[in-house]
């Protein structure tokens, strides 16, 4: 389809409507609005939300028309000729070249794509996934020395992916054994010079900023890019594999990893969904199915199915049983890991579970509760591999950063979440003499710190994060994308909803408000949740579905939903699915 002229869903949980603070992304962009649908002739409610997100008009065409063609030359990263010179160099001289990774999806799919592509052009490669409780996070001096004792021969060339920007002591043990070190990351950096071969990192170059947002598997995706356009334009090879071939990696990793889904990252996931629907790999296949995931694949099915599989892997097991999912070459192979993926789910979800009823306890049961900006929960012995899970539920579930603590003997190891417009790492650096460890993104975070400093550090970041932010700012609110009649919810808007997406973490499915909805029936469904048909005032009707929330027949609403076609026994109906909703005034 060719166009001329480009919040998140939090339902309310325990049931209680129209609490939150409703706030509209297109309000003052009246102007953008109007140009979109008279300029570039975009039904309403998409102008709306293009208008939401800052899509310009100018930026029409590009949004829904750009190619895979249209990526960011690879060559744009400082160091990446150098290091792709180097590859094909191994290759020629018989080299064997080690990726060092990391356990959760965005680090095992890194690892996985670059192995596939080099060992598919001729290279010699052997991956190594850190251990999370026997090894840590990141590149370190041991994880190298274990890494170098597992492969058959001497290792000349070593890249890192998803990790290694801040792996000083690492990098120079590396150089002392003869190692030239390729890192690529997408962490934030601590400024500290590295003795490697090349550096790829759009966070350290101001230039790159359109770049800043990839994922570990995006600057790898970059790597392998430049890889193979040089083995082509100078008749080393390269021809192997086709590119576009690893975006059903690159798709995996970069949902997984929650950066926003907005202009490189984006495109990389359009084309990485339509990769990843075709089911090319075995191990793809065997983790799809496993999933129980219907023929039309979106990012949240990556979200809330398949990244959690891979992901229990790394907390619970090893990471290398992912690892060898994603690499098998028979379907009864892969059969086989995602069988063993499946049970560590199941025993994932059961112990966060666990985790969270009992740190629940502790966090509600301070008196002081009620007036804090911030969760901080410790507990001796809790499951290192899914505290993080935890520290998410409750980031969401109370709208508020959260660090979440296991004590061991006199350690406590933690993982943190933080809220939009909060940025965890910058806290952190403020409450650094108090830890001995931390590290990550701006939204999630890993840190290490003595036991007998749990209370200190409790305090200091709830005094930093109100340095920063006030008690509005944690007011459970929901965004939308503009006021809309039902009748702006036409075949037109429906034709163009799919050219909207990739949707997933800043990018969000489009959603309005509607006035003055009467609900005139409602239908049985599981207790809890409500499904009828609406009214508007101008007669217009319409499905919908609302989770968690109890709707009367007979009574007016104000709400805040997401339209979608809810397609059943192969008749397709328009329907809301309710956000939030007020009585009508």
């Amino acid at each position: 389809m060719a166009l001329y002229c480009g919040h998140e869903n939090h339902l309310n949980k325990k049931g209680r409507m129209g609490t939150k603070l409703w706030i509209s992304a297109s309000e003052g962009k009246e102007n953008v609005v109007k140009e979109l649908t008279g300029k570039c002739g975009l039904p309403y409610a998409a102008a709306l939300y293009l208008a939401a997100h800052g899509i310009t008009p100018d930026q029409v065409d590009s949004y829904f028309n750009d190619s895979f063609s249209a990526l960011t030359d690879p060559y744009r990263f400082p160091g990446m000729e150098l290091a792709v010179r180097r590859l094909w160099q191994a290759i020629r001289n018989r080299e064997r070249i080690l990726i060092h990774g990391d356990y959760d999806t965005d680090g095992i799919t890194a690892t996985s794509l670059l192995s596939w592509v080099l060992e598919k052009n001729g290279a010699i490669v052997s991956s190594f996934l850190p251990h999370r409780f026997d090894d840590g996070y990141g590149f370190t001096p041991e994880s190298l020395a274990k890494a170098l004792d597992a492969v058959p021969s001497e290792c000349k060339v070593l890249v890192t992916v998803d990790c290694g920007i801040n792996s000083g002591p690492a990098v120079m043990e590396a150089a002392a054994r003869g190692i030239d070190v390729i890192i690529t990351d997408h962490h934030e950096p601590d400024g500290e010079k590295l003795p490697a071969l090349a550096v790829i990192n759009p966070k350290l170059n101001p230039e790159l900023e359109d770049m800043r947002q990839l994922s570990g598997v995006g600057v790898a995706f970059k790597l392998a890019h430049a890889f193979i356009k040089f083995g082509r334009e100078n008749n080393l090879g390269g021809y192997g594999v086709e590119i576009q071939d690893a975006l059903d990696f690159v798709a995996l990793g970069t949902v997984a990893d929650i950066v926003p889904l907005l202009g490189e990252n984006r495109l990389l996931v359009k084309y990485g969904m339509e990769t990843l629907s075709k089911q090319l790999r075995p191990g793809i296949r065997a983790l799809i199915e496993s999933a129980h995931i219907g023929p039309h694949l979106t990012p949240s099915d990556i979200t809330f199915k398949l990244a959690p599989r891979i992901n229990a892997a790394g907390r619970l097991g090893n990471a290398q049983s992912a690892l060898e999912l994603l690499n098998a070459s028979n379907i009864v192979e892969a059969y086989r890991f995602a069988n063993m993926l499946e049970g560590f789910n199941q025993k994932r979800q059961a112990k966060e579970q666990e985790i969270f009823s009992e740190a629940k306890c502790l966090v509600e049961s301070d008196a002081a509760f009620k007036s804090k900006m911030t969760i901080t929960a410790a507990g001796e012995g809790w499951h290192q591999g899914v505290i993080g899970i935890v520290a998410s539920r409750f980031a969401r579930d109370y709208n508020r950063p959260a660090i979440v603590l296991t004590i061991q003997g006199d350690e406590a190891h933690g993982s943190g979440r933080s809220i939009e417009g909060l940025n965890l790492i910058d806290i952190l650096s403020k409450c650094s003499h108090l830890l001995t460890r931390y590290g990550g993104h701006p939204m999630a975070v890993g840190l290490g710190l003595k036991k007998d400093r749990i209370g200190e550090f409790t305090e200091e970041f709830e005094k930093q994060v109100r340095s920063q932010i006030g008690p509005s700012d944690i007011v459970d609110s929901v965004s939308y994308d503009g006021e809309i009649e039902l009748a702006a919810l036409n075949d037109e808007f429906f034709e163009i909803y799919p050219h909207l997406g990739p949707f997933g973490h800043g990018n969000p499915q489009p959603a309005f408000r509607l006035n003055r909805l009467e609900v005139i029936r409602t239908f049985p469904i599981k207790s809890g949740h409500t499904k009828g048909i609406l009214r508007d005032p101008n007669g217009e009707v319409t499905d919908f579905i609302a989770f968690n929330m109890t709707i009367p027949v007979r009574t007016t609403w104000d709400v805040i939903a997401i339209p979608r076609i809810n397609e059943y026994y192969g008749e397709k109906k328009r329907q809301l699915q309710i956000v939030d909703a007020k009585a009508s005034s």
